[in-house]
């Protein structure tokens, strides 16, 4: 053996043997004499790394990457990379990795280290791409479904964003993360109990998780306050002491059947309540038991006079909007009454109420919370009001 290759051998042994600054040294000895061995730079450039000396790994590592070449190279970029996401250079970390993947066979850790730094650039789009063929080509790896939630959760898309914490969760059990931040996403759609299923399954097998149990009585009391507060459930009793009745000083008038139903389920019943700019709807189910003894179902909103009602602002209600400038905004008199429907119906916080209705305004179909569903549409059996069928807001209990 040479006296390079046993300088690098001699290194490599010290590394092994945990002598760190000693291997070091051998190493950076070796290259200065062999700057063309790619192994010896790449093993300098671990062991640099291994110090956390993050701006020598890059150097070594970088050298090892324009030297190397076969079965080294994924390792070599990977390695490189993870040492510029270590100095802040997301831009020139993600080129490597890119370069990383496009190697054949794919390796699934350059798609999902990819899909990382792309979302720690706030390409959450093009990061959702590269996290779901990570998680295609390797089946159980956990952190990439993770990642792909986030990802998900980034757009704004929460469904795909559970679906991706649940198969994290599956992947690995006791990975705590993927089942704190689950609970959070379900919680943000008002699913307080199964996000409590999910914080229970965690300290089932971590008793002391400090995290876990704090969100856990947060989100017992947050239920409990939901439950007290929702009007779905309850009865007109409730519904008669609610802000939404007594600060528009609604009237009941009439009750009707509700249409018939193809499964034949129980009879339904639909009072409506009134006041000079709008009215309510009230779907009470099996109301068996004489007036005002049946479980509201769904609460549906209408303006007699939509127009009016837009150009008002409410002075009855006394709703207030935080804008994305964090300045309070004043709203329309059909603003503030939608919002307050949303939240007494389903017992939500003001803020949470006004997201779900911005959402409807900006084009959902419907949106879902809590085991309601919020929607717009027609009511039932206005064809023939004053100006023709009347739309609303119409939040129910979710099939």
């Amino acid at each position: 053996m040479t006296s390079s290759g046993a300088r690098r051998a001699r290194a490599l042994d010290l590394l092994g043997r945990g002598d760190m600054a000693g291997g070091i040294a051998e190493l950076e000895g070796h290259v200065a004499g062999a700057p063309d061995d790619a192994g010896a730079w790449l093993a300098l450039g671990a062991a640099y790394a291994a110090e956390e000396r993050w701006a020598d790994a890059a150097r070594a590592l970088a050298r090892g990457v324009e030297l190397g070449g076969g079965e080294e190279l994924i390792e070599a970029r990977l390695a490189y990379a993870r040492a510029l996401v270590r100095l802040g250079r997301l831009d020139e970390a993600a080129a490597e990795l890119r370069r990383g993947a496009a190697i054949e066979p794919p390796d699934p850790r350059a798609q999902r280290e990819l899909g990382v730094v792309l979302y720690d650039l706030r390409l959450y789009d093009e990061a959702a791409r590269w996290l779901a063929r990570a998680c295609d080509a390797a089946p159980e790896d956990a952190r990439a479904a993770f990642a792909l939630g986030l990802a998900h959760e980034a757009r704004r898309e929460i469904a795909p964003a559970i679906a991706a914490y649940r198969e994290a969760v599956r992947r690995a059990p006791s990975f705590a993360d993927a089942r704190l931040t689950l609970a959070d996403a379900l919680a943000s759609i008002g699913e307080h109990e199964r996000a409590l299923g999910e914080l229970e399954a965690l300290l089932a097998r971590e008793r002391s998780h400090e995290q876990a149990a704090r969100n856990r009585e947060v989100l017992q009391r947050a239920l409990a306050e939901m439950r007290a507060r929702r009007l779905l459930g309850k009865t007109e009793r409730e519904l008669a002491r609610s802000a939404l009745v007594m600060e528009a000083q609604l009237r009941r008038r009439e009750a009707r059947a509700a249409p018939a139903t193809a499964e034949g389920a129980a009879a339904r019943q639909i009072v409506r309540y009134t006041a000079p700019l709008l009215e309510l709807h009230v779907t009470l189910d099996s109301p068996n038991n004489g007036p005002g003894s049946g479980t509201i179902e769904a609460l549906h909103l209408a303006l007699t006079d939509p127009d009016r009602a837009a150009r008002a602002e409410d002075d009855v209600f006394k709703v207030t909007v935080i804008g994305e400038d964090g300045r309070q905004a004043p709203v329309s008199y059909a603003t503030g009454a939608s919002l307050t429907l949303v939240r007494e119906a389903i017992g939500c916080p003001m803020t949470q109420a006004s997201a779900l209705y911005t959402s409807l305004l900006k084009g959902s179909p419907s949106v879902d919370w809590g085991g309601a569903t919020l929607r717009f549409a027609s009511v039932p059996g206005t064809g023939g009001a004053p100006g023709g069928e009347r739309h609303g807001l119409l939040v129910g209990q979710r099939a």
